[in-house]
């Protein structure tokens, strides 16, 4: 379908979080086509995103180039017009502002899954040991701003927590904790695993937000 203005969206065949992927057809539709992919991402998908983009351009794929943010401000771009091939957020709901009418949608699918956890710095100078620590008055506990989807699944998940501060998104959260500016924050499992200056405080259960 060369020659496609609006947004085609097409599955890669990753199994199980929301992709949308199009663009102009002719860029997958012929191997030849120089042109590049962009992807919309949320920023706490910003490894994921790697991986997957070493995958595709390893697998023939033309090269790809990743911007990463809060998820609702990626949708309202996207909304407003913005060019994107891809778009890989952690809140299913905002397809909701992508209506036909405006970013026309041919595929919606599941590569991946994630829980929320507690993290501490790895010195943990705060002593966080349990629950009961998010309700303490002598630390400080930072998580993500409703709206977008870490801090939706934390209210959803934890209620209405005594947080110091509310960050724009989950990588906020991560650099304020493996900088030492905070004692305690909710983030992703998978942003543990991947910054080492910042530990989970205990064990949680995994559950998909």
């Amino acid at each position: 379908m060369p020659g496609t203005a609006i947004p085609k969206l097409l599955t890669v065949g990753l199994v199980t979080l929301g992709l949308l992927m199009g663009g102009a057809c002719s860029l997958l539709d012929d191997d030849s086509n120089g042109d590049r992919l962009t992807v919309f991402g949320a920023s706490s998908l910003t490894d994921v995103i790697s991986d997957l983009a070493t995958a595709w351009e390893s697998a023939g794929g033309p090269g790809l180039v990743a911007v990463v943010g809060g998820s609702n401000h990626l949708a309202a771009q996207l909304r407003d017009g913005a060019p994107a091939d891809v778009f890989i957020t952690a809140d299913a709901a905002l397809f909701e502002l992508l209506a036909p009418d405006r970013v026309p949608i041919a595929v919606l699918d599941r590569f991946t899954a994630n829980h929320l956890v507690v993290a501490v710095p790895i010195d943990d100078p705060a002593g966080i040991r349990g629950p009961a620590d998010l309700r303490r008055t002598d630390t400080i506990l930072v998580a993500c701003v409703t709206g977008v989807p870490c801090g939706d699944a934390t209210f959803e998940r934890y209620g209405d927590l005594p947080i110091d501060s509310y960050e724009p998104s989950v990588r906020a959260v991560v650099t304020r904790l493996a900088l030492g500016e905070a004692d305690l924050g909710i983030v992703y499992a998978t942003d543990v695993a991947a910054e080492p200056r910042i530990t989970a405080a205990w064990d949680e259960p995994p559950t998909c937000p």
